[in-house]
């Protein structure tokens, strides 16, 4: 459904994209993450025909960005970061006034699976940001688009409206449309992505499935709690075997992620006698999508 070439970005000399690449494929979740700034507002802009790209090719729904008229020729639903309304209009008459064709129960169907049924004679000039994200939800689908480009969905909503429209966008995917939607909880991203790209230094740095990248079928984390204090040496000597990838100093302990190897317990628990150290628990689990995170934007 997207394929994005070398693009580039900046503004006033300012690069902001650097040569991004992305593949996203019809009917898959596909989750982008980076830090602020990063350029995800952006690329994500580009992709819904909102701005040109300084340099590269892409391709959105089928069609070469280079060649449409206006961003409407995409036939997509594109929810902006901040989405902006008539503020006289009820939202009953904005997802009205945004259809092809006027149908007002199908505008009080979309009102309903955004939780806005109560709203819908409401004018949107009263609405809470959070209600303003609803409705710009409600807003991207409209028009029965098959690709959804969704700007922090559910950056301004309550933890049970986050749930509820994690809950839509897995009902969307089982209704055949394909989403690409940006966030900073990274707990959304691992709840219903397929796919994961991070986007850092104006590239996309990391893109692969959600299992591959947490190494689902290799890569561990050790959690393990220590009597008394970690000792400076101990440290050195756990970072530097080869199958540890980094190594956290926690309040009662360490916290260890490997590579996979096959006796990295036998290792760990080796460097842990040697020291003497007083190991009260140990355990492992798999990586977190938030160490990974961490672990690939300080990379340099």
């Amino acid at each position: 459904m997207i394929t994005a070439r070398d693009i580039h970005k900046s503004f006033g000399g300012i690069k902001v994209l650097n040569g991004v690449n992305m593949n996203v494929r019809e009917g898959e979740i596909y989750g982008f993450i980076g830090q602020n700034g990063a350029g995800k507002t952006t690329t994500l802009d580009i992709l819904a025909g909102l701005s040109r790209p300084d340099g590269g090719f892409c391709r959105v729904n089928g069609k070469d960005l280079s060649l449409i008229g206006y961003p409407g020729d995409l036939e997509i639903g594109y929810l902006p970061e901040e989405p902006k309304f008539y503020p006289w209009m009820t939202a009953l008459e904005t997802l009205e006034y945004l259809m092809d064709v006027r149908d007002p129960k199908k505008a009080q169907n979309l009102l309903s699976m955004v939780g806005l049924e109560k709203s819908e004679k409401c004018r949107t000039g009263g609405f809470s940001r959070g209600m303003k994200q609803r409705l710009g939800i409600a807003a991207a689908l409209a028009r029965d688009s098959k690709l959804l480009i969704l700007d922090e969905p559910s950056s301004a909503l309550d933890p049970e409206g986050r749930a509820h429209v994690l809950d839509l966008i897995l009902e969307l995917k089982e209704m055949g449309r394909t989403i690409i939607f940006s966030t900073h909880i990274l707990s959304d991203v691992e709840r219903v992505c397929d796919t994961v790209g991070i986007l850092r230094d104006g590239v996309v740095a990391v893109e692969k499935p959600l299992r591959e990248l947490k190494g689902l079928d290799d890569g561990w984390v050790y959690e393990i709690s220590l009597e008394g204090k970690v000792g400076k040496d101990l440290l050195v000597k756990l970072k530097g075997l080869s199958c540890v990838i980094d190594v956290w100093e926690k309040k009662e302990g360490i916290r260890i992620s490997t590579n996979g190897s096959s006796f990295i317990a036998l290792d760990l628990m080796g460097v842990l006698v040697e020291n003497q150290a007083g190991v009260a628990s140990f355990h492992k689990e798999r990586p977190s999508l938030e160490e990974i995170f961490l672990q690939e934007v300080s990379l340099k």
